[in-house]
């Protein structure tokens, strides 16, 4: 009796090792439970901050650029700045020049001006000669010929000397015209902001020599939207509206939310620009900024899901007592980690979510379940 035991338990023993040798040279099947839960499909870009309004600051004059004191203490850009504010002058030394020969001239034909018409002497002494000839002429003791030829005199004079007068205002205005237009060429050496904002480029180098029509800075406004790249297989499901969750490089480990206001209808390369608003901006934030996006396209409560590296195309492989089978399912919504199994599947049923291509339909697996 007690050698049947013995004997008993030894063939049970290697039964036992014979299965579970059998069991373990099995080959190992990842596989995660169908389960019901919220299905999101989102549609994944790359995001860039922009200014709502950026302006060039031109160079109206060429010549040496002198940044001011605020923009030459800062040797990195984002500063704010107001509008008007001073950013740099233009020295030209051409220009100085032309502009103190006009003021020179002017001041000599104003002087001149003052002293009157080079012929105003002369008048004077041939009126005064007139006056005499006239109350001569009272006493008749000045022929009639002298008194008319001297009355002639003193026309013509006041004719020349009322030309003369003229011809000086109009060199007099003619100067002045030059002086101001040289003064305004002067006034435009000066480059202020034209805008209330920050200071997003600074495109030359301080005493460097710029020409006349150059962007020496551009001021960028404070406030600002997203600019979003979409591949091209991914636009139809974009619509204003859709709510997105963006986390940007500049700010480590936090997530922002933002709305899709619209999808520009052309593409570069394939890829759509969508632009979207945040629904709060933090602080600091700047035009340049680059991140990423995740649009959320749609949503189901309840659905049955599985990982999205379970499904291939539109097959998946299900494990069922042990054996792999081949499945085809409906996929619906979907991203980068769960997808909607809306036929084909059942709630409970465990699909394999790594290495499918080293299972053969029929094959016997030794199923491991992976939290996904």
């Amino acid at each position: 009796m007690k050698r049947t035991i013995i004997l008993a338990a030894l063939i049970l023993s290697a039964t036992a090792a014979i299965l579970y040798g059998v069991w373990a040279s099995r080959p190992v099947a990842e596989v995660c439970p169908a389960q019901r839960g919220t299905a999101i499909s989102v549609v994944y870009g790359t995001v860039k901050v922009v200014a709502t309004l950026t302006m060039n600051t031109r160079a109206r004059e060429s010549g040496i650029i002198h940044f001011s004191d605020r923009v030459a203490k800062n040797s990195v850009v984002g500063f704010e700045v107001k509008q008007g504010e001073l950013l740099g002058t233009i020295s030209n030394d051409d220009l100085d020049r032309e502009i103190t020969k006009a003021e020179t001239e002017l001041k000599a034909t104003e002087e001149r001006s003052r002293l009157g018409p080079p012929s105003q002497p002369q008048l004077n002494t041939q009126e005064a000669l007139l006056a005499r000839l006239e109350k001569l002429a009272q006493m008749q003791s000045v022929p009639a010929t002298d008194l008319e030829r001297t009355r002639n005199e003193v026309e013509t004079l006041r004719e020349r000397v009322r030309s003369e007068q003229v011809e000086l205002d109009r060199m007099a205005t003619i100067l002045r015209e030059q002086a101001g237009v040289l003064h305004d060429r002067k006034a435009r050496c000066s480059i202020t902001s034209p805008l209330d904002g920050y200071l997003s480029s600074v495109n030359c180098i301080n005493n460097e020599f710029i020409g006349e029509g150059s962007t020496p800075f551009v001021v960028a406004t404070k406030s600002v939207y997203l600019e979003g790249q979409i591949n091209e297989e991914d636009v139809g499901q974009i619509a204003p509206n859709m709510k997105a969750a963006v986390r940007l490089y500049s700010y480590a480990n936090q997530d922002f939310k933002a709305s899709v206001i619209q999808v520009l209808p052309t593409a570069n390369n394939q890829r759509y620009t969508v632009t979207l608003t945040l629904d709060q901006s933090p602080p600091g934030l700047m035009s340049g900024m680059t991140g990423e996006m995740n649009v959320e396209a749609g949503k189901h409560e309840n659905a049955l899901t599985i990982p999205s590296r379970a499904v291939l195309a539109d097959r998946v492989f299900v494990v069922k007592d042990n054996v792999v089978k081949p499945r085809t399912v409906k996929v619906g919504l979907h991203n980068l980690q769960r997808a909607e199994i809306l036929d084909g599947l059942t709630e409970g049923e465990l699909v394999v979510v790594a290495d499918q291509d080293l299972f053969k339909p029929g094959e016997h697996v030794r199923p491991v379940a992976t939290n996904m």
